[in-house]
């Protein structure tokens, strides 16, 4: 599926390549000086000693240097390490093949084949050249053929194959092997050239005796061009594929060619850099040198890494890049050419001629005309400071021995200049009277009118020092002069205006000053402004840059406008300049084109101004400290191809993991880095990226051109990291790339171990509550023991004093009643009060017989259960019955008096009140609980009162259920109208017995939970 999706976006690719290439401009008659050149030598971290070079479908440039190999993405080098950790033998070339993967061939025999970091090696075994590896060649069906010392061979399935007679080779060494654009395989030996036709199985000698060749190439008219040992480099003589007759020829010893798209040749030297032929089509019979202009030639002294240059390569963007001794060469098309001016020429004074022409003054005494690529002088004696071109067409220049003007071709002296007021012109303008303003680098403004000069210091209302820096005249011919001091001064006819910071004006120096279609634009040191109605507006850029330090300002028919600055030249569209002119909050978008773009240094910012010039033929010409560059607006080169992006590597706490399909990380990383690139190779600075790792970003971050994604401390999971990015114009890859990982949890966040955190929390939370448990419960039976010990208090000191002394009062009176005579009323009397008397004595002793409970007396519960149910049965008509379940247990005594009494209760309510035949009272021994039941036959009880918890003015079952809950027991009534009551009392073990019974987990559990409800 990913090589589909390879060959779909490669297909793409292709297509807007073809577009391109139609509808941008040619390359091919720059010179090479005019490519944007640059380097990379062991000082930007590049190998030495290039020897080969191949950019596989992915869009990385491979090198073979220094016996390595190495990856380039535009950025870093990489050296390529084989995962078994067996180094490579020392690589001789390198072949993209066809679907993806890298070719390799070794100088001392045998291949490899690269594909997503894994490599296959073919030796002997498998039937490879044992001797050195020159050149691959993959024809128009897919076959993969390798020329080599010991032969030619093709690769055969999984084994190469040696070419010998049955092919019609003669199985000679092969030198080289190519594939023209028929599909016709060309194969050069040590002696002569072989080619097979596309579909043949038979080798056809072209007769021709060669030395050895070390390459061959295809240019755009058809012919098979090769270099040989010995410094030639020539189209072969073969009818259809040459030319029999004279040839063009290039003595060079050379080992690399190149014929480009655009038409043009590269050849690179073994000593001596590189050469170009931009059109090779034009080439007359012979040494090609011997033609004015028609080799261009690049080496060391100009920047080349080395002289020693060996492959040439023209990438998928239309870069070429050059392998040298020193490092890499790229020579890429950028938008700015640089003109044509000698080097050394500095501060130009700019001025658009006619046709298309630009004539430019500078300081070293020369005025120069360029014109369809050719610079022509003028010598005019002193150095150019101003140039200005007014409405009719007329060009004027301002020079140190005075002003000249420049008609139709005819340059002229108009004036010398004042020496004691114009010494320097710093800005020239025509008014619409046809008078010319002069700004002289010192305080005066002066007018050259009707052949004399004249000073408009009083007229302006200048101080002694105040400054003009820049000068210009709109299309109503109103003159506009802008200050030093951050002031512009506009003359219409007689009327003076100015526009200081009151009016807008928040710039610095006045550097710039333009008049387009609607607005007058000012820049200056702090930005750029335009005039609308009565006051100036600041135009803000919405970028990472702004407008500070203009210098040139040019709006176009379009309503474009272009800004020379120091950051660069800005392009705004018209559309952003309209929706700032509605909305004074609004950003502008821009386009900026720098140094990347082929600018070669800053503008200058005193003089001359200004800096920037349209020419007729719609050219934007820009002036720095270090050169001229044009730019042609309608025929701007893009780059329609979205960059292939990829994932390099992960990182985990320094661990690194290869970007595999799953990768696992160690356990709790804290800090992760995650390595990837896109593949632009134009420029590589201006690739920009977005990227987001599911379940952590909820949005793309926009991260410009950083390279590395950085997280720290990821819980465990699964992970999903997505990256897309754009190449230098802004075109995206939006399905970009990905890579999923996984973090393992540790023991401490696995599901289980949390499972277990929890279990061993609610039991430590079990361990507590039993803990509290057992502190309420003795805390009760300490209650119920000193209650029950405070009831004895109390039963002996009514029986000892209390009912002692009434004892003893009665006595006495019945000594006294005695005495008095049996028939007197008084002793009828005293007898019904001594009978009273001992009717009290007998309540009394109950009561304190209930206060010292029978729990004391040895009997257990069932013992008193039986004596209180038979006692009621002897005087009601109702039968008794205990049930006992379980072996009974010695009880708690205070415990035991509490059930008694509440038993009791349950009991006597049976009998006085149900109206029933029988009583019944079950114990339950538990192991967790204690449980007393008493049910009867009788007329049940009404709900009211069971929901009112008794009678009113009867305290039974209120005193049940007081009783119940001081004990920590549940006592429940369940009764219906004639279906008689039940009463069950249940009393949890750990309070009700001695001692405790052994119990199941699950009976311990039901007996708290028991224990908890009745609390």
């Amino acid at each position: 599926m990913r090589v589909w999706h390879q060959a779909l976006l490669l297909g793409l690719v292709a297509v807007l390549s073809s577009f391109a290439a139609t509808a941008q401009p040619s390359s091919q008659d720059r010179r090479l000086t005019q490519f944007h050149h640059t380097r990379w030598t062991i000082k930007e971290g590049a190998p030495g000693q290039v020897s080969a070079l191949a950019q596989t479908e992915d869009g990385f440039l491979w090198l073979s240097a220094a016996a390595s190999l190495y990856r380039f993405d535009g950025v870093r080098f990489e050296r390529f390490e084989p995962p078994s950790g067996e180094p490579l033998p020392s690589i001789r070339t390198l072949h993209a093949a066809r679907g993806g993967g890298l070719w390799m061939g070794f100088s001392f025999g045998g291949v490899a084949f690269l594909e997503q970091g894994r490599v296959t090696r073919y030796g002997g075994a498998e039937g490879a050249p044992d001797r050195t590896v020159s050149a691959f060649a993959t024809d128009k069906e897919g076959q993969l053929w390798v020329a080599a010392v010991d032969g030619l061979f093709r690769l055969a399935g999984t084994r190469w194959e040696k070419v010998g007679a049955s092919w019609g080779y003669p199985g000679a060494p092969s030198r080289f092997v190519f594939v023209d654009r028929d599909g016709v395989l060309w194969v050069a030996t040590d002696k002569t050239l072989l080619y097979l036709p596309r579909g043949a199985r038979t080798f056809v000698p072209t007769g021709i005796s060669v030395n050895w060749t070390l390459q061959l190439t295809q240019a755009p008219d058809g012919r098979i061009w090769m270099s040989e040992s010995g410094g030639v480099v020539r189209p072969i003589p073969v009818p259809g594929h040459g030319q029999t007759d004279a040839s063009p020829s290039l003595r060079l010893e050379s080992a690399g060619m190149l014929f480009a798209r655009d038409g043009s040749f590269w050849v690179t030297s073994l000593g001596d850099g590189i050469r170009r032929i931009a059109h090779p089509e034009r080439l007359p019979a012979g040494d090609a040198t011997a033609v004015d202009g028609a080799v261009e030639s690049f080496t060391e002294k100009d920047g080349l890494s080395g002289d020693y240059a060996w492959p040439v390569l023209e990438d998928r963007e239309g870069n070429f890049w050059v392998g040298t001794s020193g490092g890499l060469d790229r020579f890429r098309v950028s938008p700015m050419v640089l003109a044509e001016f000698p080097r050394g020429s500095h501060d130009f004074a700019l001025v658009a001629g006619k046709g298309g022409e630009v004539w430019a003054g500078t300081t070293n005494r020369q005025l120069m005309r360029l014109r369809d690529g050719k610079v022509s002088f003028e010598q005019l004696a002193s150095p150019v400071r101003s140039a200005y071109r007014d409405q009719e067409g007329v060009v004027w220049l301002g020079a140190d021995n005075g002003l000249w003007r420049l008609d139709d071709g005819r340059l002229g002296h108009v004036t010398p200049l004042l020496q004691d007021s114009v010494t320097q012109v710093q800005a020239m303008t025509r008014d619409r009277r046809g008078t010319l303003w002069v700004v002289p680098a010192a305080n005066t403004v002066m007018q050259w009118k009707d052949g004399r000069w004249v000073s408009m210091k009083e007229v302006l209302g200048l101080s002694d020092d105040e400054r003009i820096h820049t000068a210009m005249t709109d299309g109503r011919g109103r003159v506009w002069l802008g200050h030093v001091k951050g002031i512009i001064t506009r003359v219409d006819g007689d009327e003076v205006r100015r526009f200081t910071e009151a009016e807008g004006l928040r710039l610095g120096r006045i550097s710039a000053l333009a008049a387009g279609g609607r607005y007058v634009w000012a820049g200056g040191q702090f930005g750029l402004a335009f005039l609308d109605g009565e006051r100036f507006r600041p135009l803000v850029a919405g970028g990472d840059e702004s407008f500070r330090n203009v210098t040139g300002i040019i709006e176009r028919p379009d309503g474009s406008l272009w800004v020379h600055a120091v950051p660069g030249v800005f392009r705004i569209p018209a559309e952003e300049i309209r929706h700032a002119a509605g909305d004074p909050g609004h950003r502008v978008r821009y386009e900026l084109f720098d140094f990347l773009d082929g600018l070669p240094a800053r503008p200058t910012l005193m003089r001359p101004l200004p800096t920037a010039v349209a020419g007729d033929d719609g050219r934007l010409w820009f002036a720095t400290s270090n050169g001229v560059v044009w730019i042609d607006p309608e025929r701007i080169a893009r780059n329609p191809l979205p960059p292939p992006v990829s994932i390099l590597s992960l990182k985990a706490d320094g661990q690194r993991f290869a970007p595999a399909s799953d990768v696992t990380l160690p356990l709790h990383p804290a800090n992760l880095e995650i390595n990837y690139t896109a593949l632009s190779l134009s420029i590589p600075e201006r690739v920009r990226f977005r990227y987001r790792l599911e379940g952590v970003d909820e949005h793309w971050q926009d991260v410009g051109t950083r390279r590395t994604a950085y997280y720290g401390d990821l819980s465990p999971g699964r992970y999903r990291f997505q990256v897309v990015a754009s190449n230098n114009d802004g075109v995206w890859n939006e399905r970009g790339a990905s890579l999923e990982f996984v973090v393992p949890p540790a023991v401490h966040q696995t599901w289980w171990f949390r499972a277990l955190c929890v279990a061993a929390g609610l039991l430590l939370l079990w361990l507590l509550y039993l803990l509290r448990l057992r502190q309420v419960t003795a805390k009760m039976r300490g209650l119920l023991e000193e209650r029950h010990a405070e009831r004895e208090r109390i039963a002996r000191e009514l029986h000892d004093t209390l009912l002692q002394s009434v004892q003893g009062l009665v006595l006495r009176l019945q000594a006294v009643a005695e005495q008095i005579p049996e028939q007197e009323p008084a002793r009828q009397a005293m007898e019904k009060a001594l009978d009273r008397a001992d009717e009290v004595l007998a309540e009394g002793r109950d009561r304190v017989m209930e206060l010292r409970s029978s729990a004391h007396d040895g009997r257990g519960l069932p013992d008193v259960l039986v004596q209180v149910g038979e006692e009621l049965a002897e005087d009601m008509p109702m039968s008794f019955r205990l049930l006992v379940e379980g072996g009974p247990r010695e009880l708690e005594a205070a415990v035991q008096g509490e059930i008694f009494l509440i038993a009791r209760e349950a009991l006597l309510n049976a009998f006085q009140h149900a109206g029933g035949t029988a009583v019944e009272v079950e114990l339950h021994y538990d192991s967790d609980e204690l449980r007393v039941r008493i049910r009867d036959d009788g007329a049940g009880v009404a709900p009211e009162i069971l929901e009112k918890g008794g009678r009113p003015g009867h305290w039974g079952l209120a005193g049940m259920h007081e009783r119940a809950t001081r004990i920590g027991a549940t006592l429940r009534v369940w009764s219906r109208t004639d279906a008689g009551t039940e009463v069950e009392l249940k009393v949890p073990a750990a309070i009700v017995y001695r001692r405790r019974p052994r119990a199941t987990r699950w009976s311990r559990l039901k007996a708290a939970v028991r224990l908890g409800r009745g609390r």
